[in-house]
């Protein structure tokens, strides 16, 4: 997928701005404070629908004005064809949180249509809470993933949400009796199991891809990727680890094993990563993260995401500069990159096709 043409109206200092895309490489310059990751978090906001900045959207749109509005043009190459599709889409948010979404001229009421159109990378220097942060992150990165290449995962997800809302509320209320309960268990058992089962096969699809891309980043460490199912090992099932802790839940008023539960450990030499990487070294490791999700994305639909990458200087030497805009370069897909100084980051991509755009007080220029 490729964002070909970009409208930003209102959208916070962009009045009104007509952007034309390059397919590869896209610098956007410019001085702290210029604008530069607006216009990043304007194309995150066409494949998330929020920001990744702030939770307010108020905070998003321009003073004095009740929605920001986005317009787009995407390129898609059709998958055995040398034809392309081409999509339309419009997506205006209003201050007090409501939507409007068209696709082709069609009106969308849920966001899930707009986003399976424009899978969206992230990396930005606080990008490496995925690691540092809690365990509720890493399973946000799985379940991207496999909304994007699973189309049987949302369904499946939504499902075993539903039935854990329900089974909370019946602990809260002190009414998850012995029938009633035993009934609402196997339900969010079965459902809560078919989760699990996607995560996993995703994880082992994800593996191979992660150590080439280690080696490449950090190649004097040796990393372990493990997915604890969120219920205990001697728990053969769900259903086990739910009656197991049938007392303890009842207590407190919620449901303290399932999916909603599991957790992704990465470690580094045998230790938590959090313990033994460096800034720069957890950043080269999300970046490695983002890029084998991209990939796998690629191998399995056949279309590339749209990376953004937010001061990619920041906290890297010239070596791991030059790693990560090779390994941007070579990943195929369309890429957005924001840093102050222009020529610390047009070096490392003399030999590829790239658009320039400086941005200064809400203005972008577009060197031809």
């Amino acid at each position: 997928m490729q964002l070909e043409r970009l409208h930003i109206e209102k959208f916070r200092n962009f009045s009104s701005s007509q952007l034309e895309f390059a397919p590869q490489v896209n610098l956007i310059c410019g001085a702290n404070g210029s604008g530069k990751t607006s216009l990043l978090e304007a194309i995150y906001c066409l494949g998330f629908g929020r920001s990744f900045r702030t939770h307010q959207i108020k905070q998003v749109v321009q003073d004095d004005q009740d929605a920001f509005t986005l317009f787009a043009k995407l390129v898609a190459p059709v998958v055995g064809s040398d034809e392309c599709d081409t999509h339309k889409i419009g997506y205006r948010r209003f201050r007090n949180g409501e939507a409007q979404i068209k696709v082709d001229g069609e009106i969308e009421r849920r966001f899930a249509a707009l986003a399976r159109l424009i899978p969206v990378q992230l990396i930005t220097p606080e990008s490496v809470e995925l690691i540092t942060g809690g365990p509720k992150l890493r399973r946000q990165f799985l379940d991207w993933g496999l909304f994007h290449v699973e189309q049987s995962f949302y369904p499946m997800w939504t499902s075993y949400v539903r039935l854990l809302k329900q089974r909370n509320a019946l602990l809260r209320q002190g009414q998850h009796q012995r029938q009633d309960g035993v009934y609402w268990d196997q339900q969010l058992a079965v459902a809560g199991e078919q989760v699990a089962e996607a995560r996993v096969a995703y994880v082992e699809s994800l593996n191979g891809l992660l150590n080439d891309y280690c080696r490449l980043f950090l190649p004097q460490y040796d990393f372990k990727f493990k997915l604890n199912h969120g219920w205990a090992r001697d728990e053969h099932s769900l259903l086990d680890g739910l009656q197991a802790r049938l007392e303890n839940d009842r207590k407190q008023g919620f449901t303290s094993s399932g999916p909603h539960k599991a957790e992704w450990q990465i470690r580094v030499d045998g230790v938590d990563a959090r313990e033994r990487l460096s800034r720069g070294q957890l950043k080269l490791l999300v970046s490695a993260l983002r890029l084998v999700q991209s990939q796998d994305y690629k191998l399995k639909r056949g279309q590339s995401c749209i990376v953004l990458v937010d001061d990619l200087p920041a906290e890297l030497d010239v070596e791991n500069q030059h790693k990560m805009c090779r390994a941007l370069q070579q990943s195929g897909s369309q890429v957005f990159i924001t840093a102050i100084d222009e020529n610390k980051i047009k070096s490392h991509f003399s030999d590829t096709e790239t658009q320039l755009f400086h941005v200064e007080h809400g203005t972008i220029l577009s060197n031809e």
